[in-house]
């Protein structure tokens, strides 16, 4: 086995295939939205928006059947440089996907497509720029511009963290400012990007970087759009890797995880990642083989959710977005990389 070889090469390559296999015209499929977290019954759109407002009397404006944060993710997930013609094919058509989600005459980013009632999102756009900047598909100029959007989102006096939307938008959210740890955490690691941390010292970041670690030192929750406790472990672990303040919290939390608590490959592939990223390897041989096991005969992993329309109960997920953090969780990266 060489230095690159792991002992689950071929379930990264099954899972590569099944990716490859399913890209279409427009990229990867969107991820399916679901009334609860496990995606026991996914919903089409239409049945996703009629759910909101049969039980919670909301109308979404929208049927939320085309979303990019799964390419978004992809891009941040999937090898830059990778020897695999498929995966470069995969890379190629995760960065046309992206820019469809790119806010027109802006550095900003959303889930849903422009055009659509629901605003650009300071976690789209974080997770937007480290994936295309991992690939080397963003500018000087263009991180530039990003890493001031992300700074500037507030508009007036305000020495909170850095909130989930712009606030200069007619679509912006009318009930005034929302925030969570994992677009926080998400957010930090973008500014810390080559070419986006000369920015930085900035009293937002500093305000977010605060707001993380109060929630890394608190009871191990799920956070307003992401309902697991191990999506912020994951985000925080990640963001520690550049932001040397994290470190140390970071390792606390990962160090009290009880990994046999991770109930979908979903959350184990998140848990791996965590643990990688923060450095604590006792346990990542056994979750990887876990992790390995549950692949199904396809090459893909079960769907499961991983983001949710905050405070609406409405769950997105793939196997197509398990599959790539299941990928990326068996090939370890012996150095963080954008």
């Amino acid at each position: 086995m060489s230095a690159d070889e792991t002992p689950w090469d071929d379930a990264v390559g099954r899972g590569l295939g099944f990716l490859h296999r399913a890209l279409g015209p427009t990229g990867l499929p969107s991820a399916r939205p679901g009334a609860d977290p496990e995606l026991r019954r996914p919903l089409s759109g239409a049945e996703a928006r009629r759910h909101l407002l049969v039980t919670h009397g909301e109308d979404l404006g929208f049927d939320p059947d085309d979303e990019g944060f799964s390419a978004m993710w992809g891009l941040a997930l999937l090898r830059p440089g990778s020897e695999r013609a498929e995966e470069r094919e995969l890379v190629a058509a995760l960065a046309s996907q992206v820019a469809r989600y790119r806010e027109p005459a802006a550095q900003r980013y959303r889930i849903f497509p422009p055009g659509l009632p629901f605003p650009a999102d300071t976690d789209s756009t974080a997770v937007a720029a480290v994936g295309l900047a991992r690939h080397g598909l963003l500018g000087a100029a263009e991180l530039d511009d990003l890493s001031r959007e992300l700074l500037d989102t507030q508009i007036g006096p305000d020495d909170g963290p850095i909130p989930a939307y712009w606030e200069d938008s007619d679509r912006s959210p009318a009930r005034g400012r929302r925030y969570d740890a994992v677009s926080a955490a998400n957010i930090l690691f973008a500014l810390h990007l080559p070419g986006a941390a000369h920015r930085l010292p900035h009293p937002a970041a500093e305000a977010t970087l605060r707001y993380v670690v109060e929630h890394l030192n608190g009871p191990r929750t799920g956070t307003r759009y992401y309902s697991a406790p191990e999506a912020f472990l994951h985000a925080a672990a990640r963001a520690s890797t550049v932001v040397p303040e994290l470190a140390g919290p970071v390792r606390r939390a990962v160090g009290h995880v009880t990994t046999q608590t991770a109930e979908t490959p979903l959350l184990v592939a998140l848990l791996v990642l965590a643990g990688e990223h923060a450095g604590e390897s006792a346990e990542l041989p056994e979750l990887r083989r876990r992790l390995a096991g549950t692949q199904l005969a396809d090459g893909s992993w079960p769907a499961a959710g991983y983001f949710r329309t905050g405070r609406l109960p409405l769950y997105f997920g793939s196997p197509h977005l398990t599959t790539l953090f299941a990928v990326r969780a068996l090939r370890p990266e012996t150095a963080a990389r954008p």
